[in-house]
């Protein structure tokens, strides 16, 4: 009983890290006594029958967000934001430290299909006021389950540096969901696989 006990609290506190918690806060209740625990350390806990328990607790390289509108995976290592921006506006996000990122609207009251080239427009605005030259074309990505995205893609230069933007939209009457991507060339070899993650996974609700 009090094998099953601890796995029920460790499903239980796993999914948290997805959020960004800090992993060195986790708790774990057994019996109703309450334990700190770390991840990537090992555990023993004497039960009250004298028998003793060992555990770890360990994040898997890959997890899974989730909220009832969207799924996708991601790196364990990269912290999700999910912020209700308000009429009906769901932001799921993450980032890297070099700016490759992940952006997922959710749009409960509208549909977002008309909104993309304003979307890229205001976020590249900052790059072509610097002097980054734009070209867009025609964007489309296919999910697993057949739904189809379709927007624009552009090619921000400046000198030697080059750096990629998509926003895409799928939306039905008066709800929708835009996904937007930002790599810069010189990091599509080392970081190219969180977007390439995120779209082989994405599943949005019709």
């Amino acid at each position: 009983m009090n094998k099953i006990i601890i796995l029920l609290a460790l499903l239980a506190i796993l999914p948290c890290h997805a959020f960004g918690q800090d992993a060195s806060n986790y708790e774990i209740t057994i019996n109703g006594e309450t334990y700190d625990i770390s991840l990537g350390h090992d555990y023993q806990i004497t039960s009250d029958s004298g028998g003793k328990l060992q555990f770890r607790v360990d994040k898997k390289a890959v997890m899974t967000y989730q909220d009832g509108y969207i799924s996708f995976r991601h790196k364990s290592d990269l912290a999700i934001s999910s912020t209700d921006l308000g009429n009906g506006i769901r932001q799921v996000m993450t980032n890297t430290a070099v700016g490759t990122l992940v952006l997922i609207q959710e749009y409960s009251t509208m549909n977002p299909t008309a909104m993309i080239n304003l979307m890229l427009q205001e976020l590249t605005k900052e790059q072509r006021n610097y002097g980054y030259k734009m070209q867009k074309e025609n964007y489309s990505k296919a999910l697993k389950d057949g739904k189809k995205l379709k927007g624009l893609k552009a090619t921000l230069k400046y000198n030697q540096e080059e750096e990629y933007w998509t926003v895409s939209a799928y939306g039905k009457k008066d709800r929708g969901f835009l996904v937007i991507t930002k790599i810069d060339k010189e990091y599509l070899g080392t970081e190219k696989n969180i977007i390439d993650l995120m779209w082989e996974t994405l599943q949005i609700e019709s």
